[in-house]
């Protein structure tokens, strides 16, 4: 298995880059002790207020844009907003999503889908009805070729989620109907027991905004999901597999 590139930087990330730059200009062996002052200068602008009051804006947390910058530096920010001021430590950072990991959690979800649809609602009222969940949802294969990959996901009809998580240059290459959410999610599960061989850990600073755990090397090309969904047979004889319940019109 082959560790993906690193995403490129967004926007608000590229704001922050003046001061990762200065962050891998410091010897790995030494802290960089900065004022906030001093950080503002690197970056140009003013921080948020927010980076003055909170501990958590200085966290090592891959969704925060400015975390990424000195994160990608391979360093931890020590804050004391009393004194505003940071010191920059050297700790390489390593998201924790190895394999086995990421298929216990994946087959928690299989089993919590096979629990609701073993008990689909009998009305509007039932659970996960409120979020749409029992609508008709489709299971989608994206293939990616910027990154030579496949991307297996679900979504709700009518979702632009397609788009956000594959780009521009994504090609759907294949796209199945289901009932519901559940239903959309075994189907998804299956592709990915096929695809393990080829998976493809995601590169540590991305946020799982895009379903990056859900990609694999093109080299392993699945089968039509119409062939995967025909092939499950257990799930497919529960009461809930072609059951759909709309949310109720406010």
């Amino acid at each position: 298995m082959s560790s993906a590139t690193e995403a490129p930087l967004s926007a608000l990330e590229q704001v922050y880059t003046p001061l990762g730059d200065y962050l891998r200009s410091v010897s790995s062996d030494e802290d960089a002790a900065l004022s906030f002052a001093a950080v503002e200068l690197l970056v140009g602008r003013p921080l948020p207020s927010r980076a003055r009051s909170s501990l958590l804006w200085w966290g090592s947390v891959p969704k925060q844009p400015q975390s990424r910058a000195w994160l990608r530096a391979d360093r931890r920010a020590e804050v004391d907003l009393t004194a505003a001021t940071v010191t920059f430590v050297f700790e390489v950072f390593e998201r924790n999503n190895p394999l086995d990991r990421i298929q216990r959690m994946r087959a928690d979800w299989l089993e919590y889908a096979r629990t609701c649809l073993s008990m689909p609602p009998r009305d509007a009222q039932g659970p996960h009805v409120d979020l749409g969940w029992w609508e008709p949802h489709e299971t989608y294969l994206l293939h990616l070729p910027a990154h030579s990959q496949f991307k297996v996901g679900l979504a709700r009809l009518g979702s632009k989620r397609l788009h956000s998580v594959g780009g521009a240059h994504a090609r759907v290459a294949d796209r199945l109907t289901m009932a519901n959410r559940w239903a959309a999610l075994v189907v998804e599960h299956h592709v990915l027991e096929l695809a393990w061989d080829a998976w493809e850990r995601p590169d540590r600073f991305a946020t799982g905004d895009r379903g990056e755990t859900e990609r694999w090397n093109d080299w392993l090309v699945p089968p039509p999901l119409s062939v995967v969904c025909d092939s499950l047979h257990p799930y497919r004889t529960l009461p809930g597999w072609g059951t759909s319940v709309f949310r109720k019109e406010s």
